[in-house]
């Protein structure tokens, strides 16, 4: 087969390209953004949506799942960067991951060095869910924005394997992932959800 290049999602073809050009944040707010791996560049979208959470003054927080990252991941430096402009940055690094297990205690290592608070998973489950929470301030109000993901968070993969992300700032879903990380990292058990199931209770 021939080689195959991504491409930019045509929204988001002209993000940050001028001062007056609309951010990844506004793009979002103009309707749900889904891409397709590989057709659609990861770098462009998933990396994008975290490098800029890192660089906005407006971001609150930043929280993520890890389960495979590549050896010189793009996306573990944004979460650093975030960590170390007075971001709150929480990550679950899965360090059962078969075969990245090593790999992923030195990333959740040098994520704590640099103040992001990381946790390992649940006890007797693997947590294999690929999602991001991006709390910003506008205005007089907080909005979450999220990333939902077949794929690995993971540059190298992303332009080999078959996978979708959604990119949103819908309320509901918002809710369900702020739900979802109070649990994985911990801070209260048991939650409820409205769209999104969550194993292994569905």
């Amino acid at each position: 087969y021939a080689p195959w290049t991504a491409v930019v999602p045509p929204r988001l073809q002209h993000e940050g390209e001028s001062k007056d050009a609309p951010n990844i944040f506004a793009i979002i707010r103009q309707g749900d953004l889904l891409v397709h791996h590989p057709y659609d560049s990861f770098a462009a979208s998933t990396e994008q949506l975290l490098k800029e959470a890192a660089e906005d003054a407006r971001v609150l927080a930043i929280k993520q799942t890890l389960y495979r990252t590549s050896d010189d991941s793009p996306i573990v430096k944004a979460l650093i960067r975030a960590a170390e402009k007075g971001k709150q940055v929480a990550v679950l690094v899965e360090v059962s991951a078969r075969f990245d297990e090593a790999n992923n205690i030195e990333w959740a290592q040098i994520l704590e060095t640099a103040g992001v608070h990381v946790t390992y998973g649940l006890v007797g489950l693997k947590t294999h869910t690929k999602a991001t929470l991006i709390v910003r301030s506008e205005g007089d109000r907080i909005r979450t924005y999220c990333h939902i993901g077949t794929g690995n968070y993971n540059p190298k993969t992303a332009r080999l394997y078959t996978d979708l992300g959604l990119l949103t700032c819908r309320p509901e879903l918002g809710r369900d992932l702020v739900n979802l990380f109070h649990f994985l990292t911990g801070y209260a058990p048991g939650q409820r959800y409205e769209q999104v199931l969550v194993a292994p209770d569905y």
